[in-house]
């Protein structure tokens, strides 16, 4: 068992669409798939990420989890999103139509992943925090009923990570991070997660969709306004003056400074992929005043790079 390994969340993305801007291999079949989980278990990671959304993987781990040894199964925990919809869809539906929105999305999960419970759901859209309607309360009361274990969100902006914290309903939160996103420290919203110690947080895009990892060899989108050489040489620069072991080491270890950071979710479709992240997360996190270097070495860039959906 690999230390540190309950600081990794296995992504599953991969496992069930193609997936990242860097992704080379594409998406495994379904045997490696299988076999994928299986290591990561065995290995000592407990916590699996996956949505109705990514192609086939609620699926996938189905299959895995059916056919993995018993203790490994019995003790990980599966966080899955369901299909919410927009404020706009939600507005011109009535609140019958918006709580069998709800169970039919988790009723969906729970039979793809072969389960009664979902032992974390999360939400996509932060709406339901600020005007609950019959969405929100179907998904109260499944979670009184037993069927959902914890309620959170997968928040997109900093805004939204807001709401949640001032939310008591929610009990997991997840944010998009990484050494390039400025939004979450310049705000006061990582002191008020401080103060919700029943609430956790996972972080996702440590890597940015692979983009911070690509070298030269990677085409950056066009909203990074030419900006790529000069994070590439910035992440170089920075790995080298805290003496790291890469890049991929100084993205993991300046996430994992943050107390707040209870996991990180990293995407992966091969094995070697699994044993270099996990003895990433083994490493130390960076100190108060390494991440400080590293903040004032990293690029200012536009807000809307830190957002892959607008790529």
């Amino acid at each position: 068992m690999s230390a540190n390994a309950e600081k990794l969340v296995l992504g599953t993305a991969q496992l069930g669409l193609s997936y990242g801007i860097a992704n080379q291999s594409g998406k495994p079949d379904r045997r490696a798939a299988v076999k994928l989980v299986h290591t990561a278990l065995a290995a000592g990671v407990c916590v699996l990420d996956t949505a109705r959304c990514y192609g086939d993987s609620e699926d996938v781990l189905k299959e895995a989890l059916s056919s993995a040894n018993q203790g490994n199964s019995l003790r990980t925990i599966v966080i899955t999103k369901v299909n919410t919809p927009s404020a706009e869809e939600a507005a011109i539906m009535n609140d019958a139509a918006l709580e069998r929105f709800a169970e039919d999305g988790v009723r969906a999960s729970c039979c793809a992943l072969g389960i009664d419970r979902i032992p974390v759901l999360l939400i996509r859209e932060a709406w339901p925090l600020e005007h609950p309607n019959g969405f929100w309360r179907a998904l109260l009361r499944l979670r009184t009923a037993g069927v959902i274990g914890i309620l959170g969100l997968s928040a997109q902006t900093v805004e939204e990570g807001e709401l949640a914290a001032g939310c008591s309903d929610i009990g997991h939160l997840q944010i998009p991070f990484n050494v390039l996103d400025y939004r979450w420290r310049e705000t006061s919203v990582l002191d008020r997660i401080s103060d919700r110690p029943d609430l956790t947080v996972h972080v996702r895009s440590v890597f940015l969709q692979g983009l911070l990892l690509g070298g030269d060899g990677i085409s950056w989108p066009a909203v990074a306004n030419g900006v790529g050489p000069a994070v590439r040489d910035a992440l170089l620069t920075a790995q080298q003056a805290i003496g790291r072991s890469s890049v991929a080491d100084l993205c993991i270890a300046y996430v994992l400074s943050y107390p707040q950071i209870a996991g990180l979710v990293l995407g992966m479709e091969t094995a070697k992929q699994l044993e270099e992240n996990l003895a990433l997360v083994s490493h130390s996190p960076l100190s108060a005043e390494e991440r400080l270097l590293v903040d004032s070495l990293i690029p200012r860039v536009p807000s809307a790079l830190l957002n892959p959906g607008l790529w």
